[in-house]
């Protein structure tokens, strides 16, 4: 595709998260990746007489609790999950640790992923959270209030990059006719961070995709780095025909698998998963439209073959239109 974006050219406005309510203190931010590490904490809290941060510490080594990336926990990461639980209001530290609802999460095993039922406790926290509220407001605009289906209906994809360091904060969420940039300043690194835990949580509550863009041959002007697309995942229709979508909105009788990829991210944000197996459906069941150009493995790059199809040993690269 060989799509440049250029950022020279482009309006930028600055990102304006709310004033901290208490002391200016930025508590509302958490660098909390893992929610089952969440769910068990409250689960201790729940079960457990607890009234300081050390004396949970002592409960997690007792019970050989570590943390869901499998180090583990010093008293800072019980802080900082503790902090997290009362910015959902699910404990309170007024009279110890006390938890908002006993028997919300029912733990057997700590080690178990989050079932639906906890899930659904998480997503609701994500779609109300104030923090995560913020960044929902980029992929969609005046809307105080959000649920899964009015973001799975009307967002937009967002594209991400770094314009230094290793922390996204820049955002693209137009480009066309002009490219318009929210940028986060430079001293707010709390929010930058909270954007990777924002990815985090959305994609594992099955909300959010996220792609790197070089793979499809996106780059922009200057060059910066990590730039990638999220968008909010919409389901794709039973009915819908990729191989229609191909005639109706691209151009061209040999077309490039990752050009539709992208075309149908940024029209129509289905996942690459169900894109790629629409592809292969309709490629088996109906080639009067197109016939399907393959290669072999050894020509594909492996940091690129999640962007191609495959039928049999063969990886499909083009479209050939009848």
């Amino acid at each position: 595709m060989g799509k440049n974006i250029n950022l020279k050219t482009a309006t930028y406005n600055e990102f304006t998260p709310q004033e901290e309510p208490v002391n200016g203190k930025r508590w509302s931010y958490f660098n909390v990746y893992y929610l089952e590490d969440l769910r068990n904490i409250y689960y201790l809290c729940d079960k457990y007489v607890v009234d300081s941060i050390p004396n949970l510490y002592r409960l997690c080594v007792d019970i050989g609790l570590k943390s869901r990336s499998g180090k583990a926990w010093t008293q800072r990461n019980i802080l900082e999950l503790v902090n997290a639980l009362k910015n959902f209001n699910l404990i309170s530290s007024i009279e110890g640790y006390c938890v908002s609802k006993h028997g919300l999460f029912q733990v057997i095993n700590f080690n178990d992923e989050l079932c639906d039922i906890e899930k659904d406790v998480f997503k609701k926290l994500f779609l109300d959270y104030c923090r995560f509220k913020e960044f929902h407001e980029l992929f969609i605009d005046n809307r105080e209030e959000f649920d899964a289906s009015f973001l799975e209906v009307n967002s937009t994809p967002i594209i991400s990059y770094s314009s230094s360091g290793k922390y996204t904060d820049h955002f693209i969420n137009k480009s066309e006719p002009v490219v318009n940039v929210v940028a986060i300043n430079s001293h707010n690194a709390d929010v930058t961070r909270f954007w990777d835990v924002y990815i985090k949580w959305g994609v594992t509550l099955g909300f959010i995709k996220k792609y790197p863009l070089k793979p499809f041959g996106v780059t922009t002007t200057p060059t910066v780095k990590g730039l990638s697309v999220a968008y909010f995942i919409r389901k794709m229709p039973d009915d819908f025909s990729i191989l229609r979508f191909v005639v109706d909105e691209m151009e061209g009788s040999y077309v490039y698998i990752p050009d539709i990829i992208y075309t149908v991210i940024f029209k129509m944000r289905f996942t690459i998963e169900d894109i790629m197996n629409k592809i292969v459906e309709e490629c088996l069941d109906d080639s009067s439209i197109f016939k399907p150009q393959s290669t072999s493995a050894i020509f594909v790059n492996e940091k690129e073959d999640f962007l191609f199809p495959k039928i049999g040993n063969t990886y499909i690269t083009h479209l050939l239109k009848l």
